[in-house]
């Protein structure tokens, strides 16, 4: 029994004065917030780390262990243009905040003027009087956007830049405009990266339009009325 109460009576003050150290000593205070952004496209627009660090809102001298990293993380993925967030202590008196932009996929024209510009889940980046270099525009109705995102969100780096704008109306009618004049019937929001390698062959041949909907089956034309058949690159 002494031996119990001798033990008590030391590790009580001890666990005291650690509890003391971690929740109220300045010894491990908030004393630099280091903020780490992820780079983006330039349509996505500014994102600054005085802007992150507002939305930090910890008062320099707080205990790190009295700082919830998921409070933060709430408020700083409030902020548009962020995809993820992680806020991790760095002892002794550092808060470090990661922050993943979100991709900009697509312009998307809207009901009161300008263009969103969206991500490749449907969320607005950012809003823009005009449309912006590096993404297509995406004209759509209806179910039509949720086929077209897909369909952006898929397509590899080399076509997206030959895309200059993208339209659909309904889930299996998703049309590509390039940037040379041609079109592209891609169809569904489906077999994505299969369409994207027929088209690739496709490209080869000079034509008005390019028809990947069923890409086991493709077809070129010069007359967008009769498309002629064209040989699937997988069993040329």
């Amino acid at each position: 029994m002494k031996r119990v109460l001798w033990a008590l009576a030391v590790l009580v003050p001890l666990v005291a004065v650690v509890a003391w150290i971690g929740w109220f000593s300045p010894w491990f205070a908030l004393d630099t917030v280091q903020v780490r952004i992820t780079s983006t496209s330039e349509a996505a627009g500014p994102l600054t780390t005085e802007e992150v660090q507002a939305l930090v809102d910890v008062p320099e001298g707080t205990p790190l262990l009295r700082i919830s990293p998921s409070e933060v993380e709430s408020r700083v993925a409030t902020l548009p243009q962020v995809a993820a967030v992680t806020v991790t202590r760095a002892w002794p008196s550092t808060l470090v905040v990661d922050v993943e932009r979100r991709l900009p996929v697509a312009a998307v024209p809207a009901a009161t003027g300008g263009y969103d510009i969206v991500d490749a889940t449907g969320a607005v980046v950012r809003r823009s009087p005009t449309a912006v270099g590096g993404v297509p525009v995406v004209r759509v109705e209806g179910a039509g956007l949720e086929a077209a995102i897909a369909v952006v969100r898929d397509m590899p780096d080399w076509l997206r830049e030959k895309v200059e704008g993208i339209e659909a109306s309904t889930r299996n009618d998703v049309t590509l405009l390039l940037r040379n004049g041609s079109i592209v019937t891609w169809g569904s929001g489906e077999d994505n990266a299969f369409k994207a390698e027929v088209l690739r062959v496709l490209l080869k041949v000079k034509a008005l339009r390019y028809d990947v909907s069923a890409p086991g089956t493709p077809a070129t034309s010069d007359n967008i009325e009769l498309p002629t058949a064209f040989p699937s690159p997988a069993t040329s």
